[in-house]
Parts: structure tokens; C-alpha cells; sequence
């Protein structure tokens, strides 16, 4: 780090720390903290359960310093018609990687049961456990969020009956300038049901996200007879936003737009279908689920990947003395991606409209070459992880594709604990990855593991967070690391 640039931070963190010292002593409409710490490993990366799910605020290199604050309004429980609420949290990091990270800048206004957000917000989006899950298999809170506008009903609402319950969101974000994509945009839309009610011991959950990545120039070279785009950038008007709204027909073959567009679809479109169940007794809450994901359309359309996606048990213990309060067992499957029937369509004799045509590119894109990621990151699950992440051998050794790693098995397990005072929260994840069908090296096999651990230090009124992590295995090098912070809360 240059001494200018040293200066600068220094800087940043004296003038973060006075702007604290001020909110921390006035809290009245608001929760102010303030953490400081620092990362070690062995190979001067982070391990992979220390620093995944954390929303892009987490450095990919060790050895640095953290210092992180967060602003949020306290809830409100008035009656008002319009509800204002806000976040904040940035962390400055130095070190190798020195940077300013601002994971979340929001304010959103509720009204009834009905939310406009604008700006960038912490969220998973789909039905799972999001407290202890491997993430969300499309958008995991991995990465750091996509600065949107959105309108939706953010809780279960009751609709038509008093056993039927939806809640729905309608997006427009901005990927702004990635590496390969410049001045692009987010298209996203969720619609849930649940049936039962609120009180109900079973209740029964479905649902779709759709994602897409449309617009945009491309930044890498592109010879003058290359389909992919037309004019030099990737159509945006308003023909094709209707069709990024609704992706069920292609252009027609006479139409304006590039061969790639007419083939295919516009835009890179990904999402997922939910469905699930949970079981809410008194001293224990079950969640079942199955994430099945889908790309392009045809996936979607024909279900020969009806087994690919993202399985996952959760058990909530209510009990408040009870030494363990949740425990989650998932198990992610990407390998078919329509190379051959699922079990269940063979025993049916279904085949699909796109039967035997390989959609192999989970995450990947051939105009967005940055795939399904932003500022690096992979948005959905984590365990498809970034090709520069991987062992030299293994990756791809250029920048055409985001990912050689999205065709996987992989077990997980989560346990959240404690002993005492002390928090204890414990990641496991074993799998077995295939690579890509247009680079297959073979198979790795990869053993991840993360625990944290949380002590109050009353007489600081504050805590102090304690991490380890662990790598072995043949996808990611070898590494072990830690981190140690302090963080305290004004409210």
C-alpha cells in the first residue's frame, strides 16, 4: 500500500470513528455498532465458510484489518399510514486488499402491506432456512447486493381465503461497470404462496424467482461477424424489455437483433421454483425444501434437470436452555442441467421439448462473461465457486466463462449451539465437483469448514467474535485461518 493511499484510509477510519462516537450517543431513533478486527490464514486467502454468505463485506485476501460500522432505524410500531425505515453498513479494509465496502445503503417505505426499497439491501431471496442454509441457489447473499428499485409485499398477505397467504416482489437493479459488461441491468420478480394459517401447524409453501441480466455494452473484443451482439452492445429497448418481462417467444428470424438473441433468448435469465412444507410444534419447527433451479427457458419448459437443485432439512429447537437451537442438513445437486432425464421423468416416460440438448451453463453466459456474479462474487450458491478461486489445474486459465465448477455433489451441515453465554455457529460442506461439461477435468473432491463463536464481554458492553477455517482437498488449495474482532452495539 502506497503512503498516500495508507494516508487516506487512516483517514477514513478517524473520520468513521467520530461520525460513530456521535450516532453511539444518540440512539433514540436508531441502532448504531461498530466492530474492529482482523483475518490470518495460511495461503493469504480467506477460508471459504469464514467468508462466504456475508454479503461482499468480507475481503478475498487474509492478513488485512477490518473496521466496520452499521446504522439502522429502530422498528416502528406506530400506526402511521406511510412507515420510513433505513440501513447502513460499510467496512473498511486494509491491507493487501485495501477498500471501502458499503453492503448495504437502503430506505424503504411501507405502506399497509406494501414496500418501496430503494438502494442496496442485505437479502435472500426463495424458501429455505436463511439463517443457517449453504445459500439460496440463485441469490444467496453472497455477493454484495445489486443497488435496486423494488415494489412488493414483503410478508405472507392474506389472499381470498384465510388459508391462503402470498407475498411478491417486482425489481429494477443496475450491475453498472463489471469486468466484461458495462452499463447493464437486474430484472427480478418473485411470487409465493403459502397455505395454511398463521397459525396453522402445517403449512405449505411453492413459489418462482426469475432473474435476468439484460442490456449493456461488452468490454471485451468482439470480431465485426460475431452473433452475439449488434451495433456494439446488447439490445435495451423496450421490445426487449417485454420479452426480458415474459421470455416465451424469440425475436422473429427477420428482426433487428443478433443471430445469438434470435437463437437463444434476450438477456441471461436464471431462476429457481420453490416448494416446501413446514411443521411448527411447540418445542421444535421443521422446514422441508427443494430448490429446483432453471436457465435459459428451456429447463424450464421441458424439466429434464428435475433433479438438479437444492435439498435442505431444518430443525429449530424453541427451547430457550437448549444447547443446540438449529440445525440444518442440505445436500446441492447441478450435474444434470439437461444432459439426460431425471429418474422420476424416465419412470413417467416424460421426455421434454428439449430433450438431449445440454444446457450445461449453470451461472455461465456467452455475452456476460462475468455469469451470474457481481463485483466477483457468485450471487447464488456459493459452492459454485469463481474459476480464479479454484487450483490452477483446474480452472479454465481465461476469461471466457465465470465458473469451471458447476457441475457438483455436495452434503452440507449446519449447527448453531451454545455453551453458556458463548454462540456457537458451525458449517460443514463435503462434495464432490465434476467441473464443467466444456472443461471437464475429472472430479475433486473438497472438504470446507467453519465455526464461529461469540463471547459477551459486559464489562466492555460489548463481544468479542471468534472464527477458525479449514480447506482440504483437490478444487481449493489447502489453507487455515482465523479472525478475531470486537464489536458493540449503541441502542
Amino acid at each position: 500500500m502506497t503512503g498516500r493511499l495508507l494516508v487516506k484510509y487512516a483517514l477514513l477510519l478517524v473520520l468513521s470513528m467520530g461520525i460513530g462516537l456521535v450516532f453511539g450517543q444518540s440512539s433514540r431513533k436508531h441502532v448504531y455498532s461498530m466492530e474492529i478486527g482482523g483475518y490470518y490464514s495460511t495461503n493469504n486467502k480467506i477460508p471459504f465458510w469464514l467468508r462466504s454468505n456475508q454479503f461482499g463485506a468480507i475481503p478475498g485476501v487474509s492478513n488485512t484489518l477490518l473496521f466496520r460500522q452499521n446504522l439502522y432505524s429502530k422498528l416502528d410500531t406506530s400506526k402511521k399510514k406511510f412507515i420510513p425505515s433505513y440501513g447502513f453498513d460499510m467496512a473498511i479494509v486494509t491491507g493487501g486488499q485495501a477498500k471501502v465496502v458499503i453492503p448495504e445503503a437502503y430506505y424503504n417505505l411501507k405502506y399497509k402491506n406494501w414496500a418501496l426499497l430503494l438502494g442496496r439491501k442485505k437479502q435472500i431471496h426463495g424458501f429455505l432456512d436463511s439463517t443457517l442454509s449453504s445459500g439460496s441457489i440463485t441469490w444467496s447473499g453472497n455477493a454484495l447486493p445489486i443497488p435496486e428499485i423494488q415494489l412488493g409485499i414483503p410478508e405472507y398477505t392474506r389472499f381470498l381465503s384465510n388459508r391462503i397467504y402470498l407475498k411478491a416482489h417486482f425489481s429494477h437493479g443496475w450491475f453498472g461497470n463489471q469486468t466484461s459488461v458495462k452499463k447493464y441491468y437486474l430484472h427480478q420478480k418473485s411470487l409465493y404462496v403459502r397455505l395454511g394459517k398463521p397459525e396453522s401447524k402445517i403449512k405449505l409453501y411453492g413459489g418462482m424467482l426469475h432473474n435476468a441480466q439484460w442490456g449493456g455494452i461488452p468490454k471485451y473484443k468482439i470480431p465485426p461477424s460475431d452473433p452475439r451482439y449488434i451495433n456494439g452492445k446488447f439490445p435495451s429497448d423496450l421490445y426487449t424489455y417485454l420479452n426480458i418481462l415474459v421470455p416465451v417467444t424469440n425475436p422473429a428470424p427477420d428482426s433487428i437483433y443478433a443471430d445469438f438473441d434470435l437463437e437463444n433468448r434476450f438477456g441471461n435469465h436464471i431462476g429457481q421454483i420453490d416448494m416446501g412444507g413446514e411443521i411448527n410444534l411447540e418445542k421444535y419447527k421443521w422446514l422441508i425444501y427443494k430448490q429446483l433451479i432453471f436457465e435459459t427457458g428451456q429447463t424450464f419448459s421441458s424439466l429434464t434437470n428435475l433433479d438438479d437443485g437444492l435439498y435442505g432439512v431444518s430443525l429449530q429447537i424453541k427451547e430457550p436452555e437448549a444447547k443446540i437451537n438449529r440445525v440444518v442438513v442440505e445436500f446441492l445437486h447441478t450435474t444434470n442441467q439437461g444432459i439426460y432425464r431425471s429418474g422420476f421423468l424416465r419412470l413417467i416416460g416424460f421426455y421434454g421439448r428439449h430433450y438431449g440438448r445440454n444446457q450445461n451453463f449453470y451461472f455461465n453466459h456467452m455475452q456476460y462473461l462475468d455469469g451470474w456474479s457481481y463485483n466477483d462474487l457468485t450471487i447464488g450458491t456459493p459452492l459454485m465457486i469463481p474459476n480464479p478461486e479454484i487450483r490452477n489445474e483446474k480452472s479454465i486459465g481465461d476469461d471466457s466463462k465465470f465458473t469451471n465448477n458447476n457441475r457438483l455433489k455436495v452434503g452440507y451441515f449446519g449447527l448453531q449451539s451454545k455453551i453458556n453465554s458463548v454462540k456457537l455457529e458451525t458449517r460443514f460442506s463435503y462434495g464432490r465437483n465434476f467441473g464443467s461439461p466444456f472443461n471437464n477435468f475429472g472430479y475433486a473432491d473438497q472438504l470446507s469448514f467453519g465455526i464461529k463463536a461469540q463471547i459477551p464481554a459486559p464489562y466492555w458492553s460489548g463481544t468479542f467474535n471468534l472464527g477458525v477455517g479449514i480447506e482440504q482437498g483437490d478444487l481449493i488449495y489447502d489453507n487455515y485461518g482465523f479472525f478475531a474482532s470486537f464489536k458493540k452495539v449503541w441502542k
